[in-house]
Formats: C-alpha cells, structure tokens, sequence
C-alpha cells in the first residue's frame, strides 16, 4: 500500500508508541527507520514499505532481514489500522509464497483442502501446518516434473520421504500431515485416487524422543518454591506455576486463561482448549484459586484485557507461549533444580509428572485422559514409558539363572 504522507505518519505512530509506554529502545528503532522511509518516498526510490523491505533489506543478514521486515510491517499495519505491534503481530512483508509457483490443479486441491477443513471446524493452526506440509510435497514432485495427481507415483511418493541413505528424512508426523491433506481432498478427487495416493506413503512410525522427567526430589523442590509465599517470585509467576502443578493445564492454556473461564462460585475452571478446540472442565483447588486471586486483586494491571494473565511492564498485553517457558526457568531456578544449559525446563515436565503419578496410584488410563483434556486415548499411553511403579513389576528376576563362574555380583 502507498504511504501517502510518512512525516505525518511518522509523528502519527511515535506519538502513539510513546503514549502506549513502549520502551524508548523500540521507539527509537521506529524513528530511525521512519527516517529511513521518509527519505527513500522523498527522493522517488520507492513508494511502499515492500519495495523499501525489497530494495535495502531483501538478502542482507537473517538478523538484518528479519528486524526489517519487523519494523515496516508494523509501519504498514499502523499506517492502514492504526494499531499498534506487539509480540503477536506477523507480517508478510517481502516473503515470496512458494503456492504461486505450483500447477493450478495443485493450487486448486490446496485450496479445496482449506476450505473443506475450515467447513468441518478444524483448528486454523492445523490446516496451517498441513496446507504447507502439501506446498513442499507439491513443490518437490513438481520440481521432478510432476504437475498433477495422475502423474504421482508411488516410487515418487517414496523417494520424497527417503533420504541419500535410503533411511526416511520424513518422520511419521509429517506423513501424517499428508494423510489428513490426501483425506481432505474428497469432492476434489475421486475416491480412487485418494486411496491410491494414500496406499503410496510408505509406513513410518511415529517416534517419542526420550525426555528428562522430574524427580519426586524435583517436585518437591518446585512445589516448595510455589507455596512459599515469601519466595523471590511474582504473584502471577506463582499463580501460573501452580496452576500447571496442579492442574496439568498446557502452557498455552494456561497463558490464554480467560477472567471468565473462572467460576468463583462453583470452583471449577471451564476452557475450550487450544490444542484441540475441546472444552475442559477442572476443579478450582483453594490454593490454586488463592493464588490466582492474589494475583488479581494485589498485582494484575487494571484493564480491559480478557486473558488473566498480564505482561509485567507497559504497554500491558496478553503473554505469548515463549514466556511461559521463560517463567518456567525462573521457578525452577529459584528451586535450585534444573541449572544446566541442557537441562530439560518447561510446564509440561509439570503436566507430565502429574500423569505419571496417578498412573503410580492406579487412576484408570480414561480418567487420567478426562483429567489431562487428551481428545484421543493414544495421546495417554505416551505416558506409560514413565510408570516406573508399574514398569518394575513387570521385571523379570534373574534369582533362577545360572551365573558363570568369575562373574561377580
């Protein structure tokens, strides 16, 4: 979009980032770029913030390339909404789509596919995730000289998942993603070709890496951390720690907790989950409820925002996922576990280690699935690899076998 007047512009938007109390570091990132647009419209080189991206920024550094499609886009998102960036706000700005290079029937089944999942309420970030899954296959074949489905392979379809080695590059979610692209393809294909493309993927399991659990010694620790009122942490870092102990609500769902998924009367917490767009009905325990109340009433910023929990310095928003994480190393760093670089940090070790527990203490696999909001029994049984409780008594004793002589115990 052409920017018109970027002096006015340029007074409009740093006027309303230093009346929002965005910090002065970004506001001077924004004024000296600002220079840089009202310059470059000034003196004819360019008319938009995408030729601007596209003639000083385009093939320089990541860092570079990444900071300045940052900055423009937000100048074009003000210039257009008037609303301000924030740690949500994306932008296209300069990136090339690799869909306007494919065939049109490829481009057509792409579509097709997004608009049939969208018909049937899949989660937008779903058919994110498969809608790009399909651009790399389609790019890929076609690249081989394949630009529609009767042409597709199964020697086409195979070499795409196997790597130089002959061992598959692809792992079982990606195929996965490409079964459900197959499957949404109904109405568009015939029948008999999406059996045919599917019976073409070839079988590869999908595989859990082995991951750091939390001790019983660490949950102590963390657990001690969190009810110590006196503790180093912030009431609403404590409130999202004991929510997730306690609760083994995701991160995500955690961050997004809306002020009237509370129902203070009745002690419960009601959310449609993120992940799944399932809803999730949990019990409001008096300490998780006290804390996040505390938080409310002693600390939360007095706005209009409908997610609970708050960045901590102005302009005041809804957190992202990536504090989540930074909060999680906070408690347990405070805890005293977890300090190395490698270590394994995260809620979810939280939400893991209160499935294994009532694993130990025989809560039937369809409740711990009720409790953890799983919409598929499947996702449970990951949990078993941890049942060290149950695992132990499947041990076999070696008291009947022989032991050689000069083996010693």
């Amino acid at each position: 979009m052409k920017i018109n007047n970027p002096r006015k512009l340029q007074k409009d938007m740093l006027e309303a980032l230093k009346t929002s109390y965005y910090a002065d570091s970004s506001i001077g990132h924004f004024r000296k770029m600002f220079e840089e647009v009202c310059t470059s419209i000034e003196n004819g080189e360019c008319t938009t913030c995408e030729e601007l991206f596209s003639r000083h920024y385009q093939g320089k550094t990541k860092g570079a390339e990444r900071k300045g499609r940052w900055l423009l886009g937000a100048i074009e998102l003000f210039d257009t909404t008037r609303e301000l960036p924030n740690c949500r706000t994306r932008t296209s700005l300069g990136k090339i789509s690799k869909i306007d290079d494919l065939s049109e029937e490829f481009q057509n089944a792409l579509a097709h596919y997004q608009q049939t999942e969208k018909s049937r309420g899949i989660k937008a970030s779903t058919i994110y995730v498969v809608f790009h899954a399909g651009i790399c296959l389609f790019t890929t074949l076609q690249d081989a000289g394949i630009s529609d489905f009767q042409k597709i392979t199964e020697d086409s379809l195979v070499n795409y998942f196997m790597g130089s080695d002959e061992k598959p590059c692809k792992s079982g979610s990606y195929r996965k993603n490409l079964l459900s692209l197959f499957r949404g393809l109904g109405g568009y294909l015939p029948e008999s070709s999406i059996c045919r493309l599917i019976g073409f993927l070839p079988e590869i399991t999908c595989k859990r890496k082995n991951i750091q659990y939390l001790s019983k010694d660490e949950f102590k620790k963390i657990q001690m951390t969190l009810t110590d009122r006196e503790s180093l942490l912030s009431k609403r870092n404590r409130a999202i720690g004991l929510l997730a102990m306690y609760t083994g609500l995701r991160s995500c769902d955690i961050i997004g907790l809306r002020l009237d998924a509370i129902d203070w009367d009745n002690d419960v917490i009601s959310i449609a989950q993120q992940k799944t767009d399932h809803p999730l009905i949990l019990p409001l325990t008096a300490i998780v409820g006290n804390a996040i109340f505390d938080y409310i009433h002693d600390e939360r910023p007095n706005n209009t925002i409908p997610e609970i929990f708050l960045t901590s310095r102005l302009p005041y928003r809804r957190m992202v996922s990536g504090t989540a994480m930074n909060i999680a190393s906070l408690i347990m760093r405070v805890a005293g576990i977890r300090t190395k670089k490698e270590d394994r940090k995260g809620l979810h070790l939280l939400r893991h280690f209160l499935a294994t527990e009532m694993l130990s203490q025989d809560v039937a696999l369809p409740v711990i699935s009720a409790i953890l909001g799983h919409s598929s029994p499947q996702s449970t049984q990951a949990y078993l690899t941890a049942d060290f409780t149950h695992l132990e008594r499947c041990a076999l004793s070696i008291a009947d076998f022989p032991v050689r002589k000069g083996v010693s115990a």
